[in-house]
């Protein structure tokens, strides 16, 4: 059995061919038709499969000229370099751009001809597919673009195939695709920081009152203390004077006693004379 890979070893011929007695064969095994983006420029490999289980793998290079080349390597002959986003969101355009060159310089498409070099590229996951041909537009000379819209979250790959004279490149970008975004992520986390941050400063601010009226309390019981003393004090002097003052009523009213008490005797002693004399002259008139 003999196999023909192309250079994305992928099965593109296969054979059965009987061999002689002597085990060997020869066969016209393919023709090259013109390059395709089914059968590109590149390495092909041919693979022999005896029926003893044995396998045996040759190279074989497919090019534009009839000359033997020993080494060819399609992507430095035409480059594909994809520009993707990191993230999309489910129903929202995002865009892709895709450089093209070939030997080094920018390859320059008009629109008519966009369909041919990124025509197959395509976007998918799983089962689903999204076909970009017919999607890309000129941006530039070598540089073009696409509008992608997906509907279904996912991780889906953006694969871009550009094909030109006969040659085939790939680049692919891997792009998770949500119900929400980064960028609304980010402004949802901005928002809260911001709230955050005005609650630090409400916060501070009540900080501030809570210490300056801790502040006046100290300094209002400071000065109820200062002024219950000083009244503490006031009473004292006032009743140290009072106690002063009654000693001072107890030690005047002790020699008033003493000077009253002498008066009153002879006060009595006076009355009691004069008594007497009344009472002689009305017996003296009898």
């Amino acid at each position: 059995m003999v196999r023909l890979y192309d250079p994305s070893d992928n099965v593109i011929r296969i054979d059965s061919i009987q061999t002689d007695r002597a085990g060997y064969f020869n066969t016209k095994l393919f023709t090259w038709p013109d390059p395709s983006r089914n059968l590109v420029f590149g390495k092909y490999t041919v693979e022999v499969l005896s029926s003893d289980g044995d396998v045996q793998q040759i190279s074989v290079d497919y090019t534009s000229t009839r000359e033997r080349v020993f080494s060819i390597t399609p992507a430095n002959i035409l480059s594909v370099k994809l520009d993707s986003p990191d993230q999309a969101v489910v129903g929202e355009p995002f865009r892709i751009f895709v450089q093209v060159t070939f030997e080094g310089a920018l390859v320059n498409s008009d629109e008519a001809q966009l369909l041919e070099l990124l025509g197959s590229s395509h976007v998918h996951s799983g089962d689903v597919t999204v076909n970009l041909s017919g999607e890309f537009k000129k941006l530039h000379e070598g540089l073009y673009y696409a509008d992608v819209i997906l509907k279904e979250e996912g991780t889906y790959i953006v694969h871009a195939i550009g094909f030109y004279k006969g040659f085939e490149a790939h680049d692919s970008r891997v792009i998770p695709v949500s119900s929400s975004s980064i960028q609304s992520i980010q402004e949802s986390v901005d928002d809260l920081n911001q709230e955050l941050k005005v609650a630090n400063q409400e916060l501070a601010r009540l900080q501030e009152d809570l210490d300056r009226t801790a502040a006046e309390l100290n300094s209002t019981r400071t000065s109820l203390t200062s002024s219950v003393q000083e009244a503490r004090n006031s009473i004292g002097q006032d009743v140290r004077s009072a106690e002063g003052a009654v000693n001072q009523l107890v030690d005047a009213s002790g020699q008033l006693n003493s000077i009253i008490l002498p008066v009153l005797a002879l006060i009595s002693v006076i009355l009691a004379l004069q008594i007497s004399l009344f009472a002689r002259i009305r017996a003296s008139y009898k």
